[in-house]
């Protein structure tokens, strides 16, 4: 009865000793959370660096192509101020004693004489400096009081006004302008240059700044010693002639970075527009190649938005993956705390298995020498019927180690027989504990199972009936066609599905591991045998066999 293979208790030792599985996936889950900080903070920092690198490449790209379109219109410039001077002269002198409101057509004819792209235009202010009369008809109607100061400034002087290059985006054109006051300083004459020959220079420009979405803005101020502003802004946003307040605002701002900025210095900074865009500003100043009393301050405006949702929406999946982590690891961490205490259950079992054996085998012996030369009594059957108790237990125990390492040989047999074998075996415990069994056997039945699992299975019912049943009741044993039954009087179950489970027991103040059952059902779902419970009144445990080959009434 208590014979085992040794083998089979070493290969299970070693295997309780194995690490667990949610061990090896706890482990796995910290290491990786760890990977994907550490992963995160790589990849931030790349993400960060490779936009920044971005910015600072289209930066210096745009900065460069600008820089030589600027290059060649300054030169231009340089060469063409004086022609405008006389040009600005020439006007001045055809509308000496001439009403202002005149056709210019004759003076624009001979200022632009043998020039095919005619170049040179005219315009005549009123007293509020509102341009009413002109050669050039968008900007009839302009008001030039912008300028106002430095009109001011030349009408006391007496002196004519060339303005540096400035850029109308809303015909994309460059234009220095001439300025005098005339009519006794009531009125003002303008006469423009319009650069042509850059087209390709600035559509160069521009499509570095269209090829680049996030470029919200791309501004570049001239600043000469005099304290004039230029302004040349090279992203259509707005194709309409700016207003005075909005030319204004241009020059503030040019004359803020002026200040604010060192020379070849950086200054980035972040703004809050009203339509919730990020903006990053990257600003740099030069000195002008061509005039020794200029600068150059480079602005350009980068739109952070769709960075900045990307870098939010890498934030909320790395804080949903590691929450998912976190919560996995509080889960496995109560997980493992239970499979802690069912693996020291194992340990404690398969520590008796070894510690009871021997003296099991001594007391069966001596009991049986016993009957034999002093004859049974009642304590001799006392110590039978605890000594069968036990061997339930201890074979309980062992199939429970056993049963994953061992194919059992699978035998037809008669449950009748082997029924009664094991009714007979567990006669004396009911006896020594005030039961009795009940026997109700209608017909054979012939089954294929191992021997070893069978027994288990009836001896577990039995001993289950006998330690829950009421002191001096029957406990009713009943095989009809394919339906073994066992039916015992005690309290009733409260949930007829946990008693199957592993180390669960209904009634704490009873003692035993919670083995039994759960060896009960292992077997059942091996042979497909339905188990059904009924707790009302009666505990019946009713188990439909599937495994039979033949009745045999």
């Amino acid at each position: 009865m208590f014979k085992i293979d040794k083998t089979i208790i070493k290969f299970n030792k070693k295997l309780l000793f194995m690490p667990k599985f949610s061990s090896f996936l706890f482990i796995t889950i910290i290491i990786f959370l760890l990977l994907n900080f550490i992963g995160y903070i790589f990849l931030s920092k790349y993400l960060e660096n490779n936009h920044l690198k971005k910015q600072e490449i289209i930066f210096y790209k745009l900065q460069s192509e600008t820089s030589n379109l600027l290059t060649k219109l300054l030169y231009k410039y340089d060469k063409q101020k004086e022609i405008l001077l006389d040009k600005h002269k020439e006007v001045l002198k055809y509308l000496e004693n001439k009403p202002l409101d005149i056709p210019l057509d004759e003076i624009y004819e001979k200022i632009n004489e043998g020039l095919p792209e005619k170049p040179y235009n005219i315009y005549i202010t009123d007293e509020n400096l509102i341009i009413k009369n002109t050669t050039y008809f968008p900007d009839l109607g302009f008001d030039l009081s912008f300028a106002k100061d430095e009109i001011e400034q030349r009408k006391l002087t007496n002196k004519i006004g060339i303005s540096a290059p400035i850029f109308e985006i809303y015909d994309s054109k460059f234009f220095s302008y001439s300025d005098s006051a005339i009519n006794k300083g009531n009125q003002i004459l303008q006469v423009s240059f319009t650069y042509y020959d850059l087209e390709d220079d600035l559509e160069r420009v521009r499509n570095i700044i269209n090829e680049n979405f996030e470029i919200e803005s791309s501004n570049t101020f001239v600043a000469y010693a005099d304290g004039f502003i230029a302004d040349f802004i090279f992203k259509l946003s707005n194709i309409k002639k700016p207003t005075p307040k909005e030319i204004e605002e241009k020059i503030q701002k040019g004359k803020k970075l002026l200040k604010d900025i060192s020379q070849e210095n950086y200054l980035s900074s972040f703004q809050e527009k009203s339509n919730l865009k990020n903006i990053k500003y990257l600003n740099v100043i030069q000195e002008s190649p061509i005039f020794n009393d200029a600068k150059i301050i480079y602005s350009i405006a980068f739109d952070e938005t769709s960075y900045n949702e990307y870098k939010n929406n890498l934030n909320i999946i790395i804080s949903l993956v590691s929450l998912v982590g976190i919560i996995s690891i509080y889960i496995l961490t109560k997980l493992r705390y239970k499979e802690k205490l069912l693996s020291y259950k194992d340990k404690f079992i398969e520590h008796s298995i070894h510690e009871i054996k021997t003296p099991l085998s001594i007391i069966s012996i001596n009991s049986q020498l016993r009957d034999k030369f002093l004859g049974e009594d009642k304590y001799s059957m006392k110590i039978e019927g605890a000594l069968r108790t036990l061997e339930n237990s201890y074979e309980d125990m062992t199939f429970l180690h056993t049963k994953e390492h061992i194919d059992y040989k699978i035998e037809t047999l008669d449950l009748k027989e082997i029924l009664l074998d094991r009714i007979k075996y567990f006669e004396i415990i009911a006896k020594t504990q005030n039961r009795v069994f009940d026997i109700d056997i209608s017909n054979t039945l012939f089954i294929h199972i191992s021997k070893i699992e069978l027994n288990r299975l009836i001896d577990n019912n039995l001993s289950n009936a006998i330690k829950y049943s009421f002191i001096n009741s029957s406990i009713k044993i009943i095989l009809k066609d394919n339906i073994l039954k066992f039916i015992s009087t005690g309290k009733n179950i409260n949930n007829t599905k946990n008693i199957f489970k592993k180390y669960s027991r209904e009634n704490s103040s009873v003692s035993g591991h919670g083995l039994g059952l759960s060896i009960v059902k292992d077997i059942c779902d091996k042979y497909n045998i339905r188990i059904y419970v009924n707790s009302k009144n009666k505990n019946i445990f009713e188990y439909h066999l599937n495994c039979h080959v033949a009745d045999i009434s």
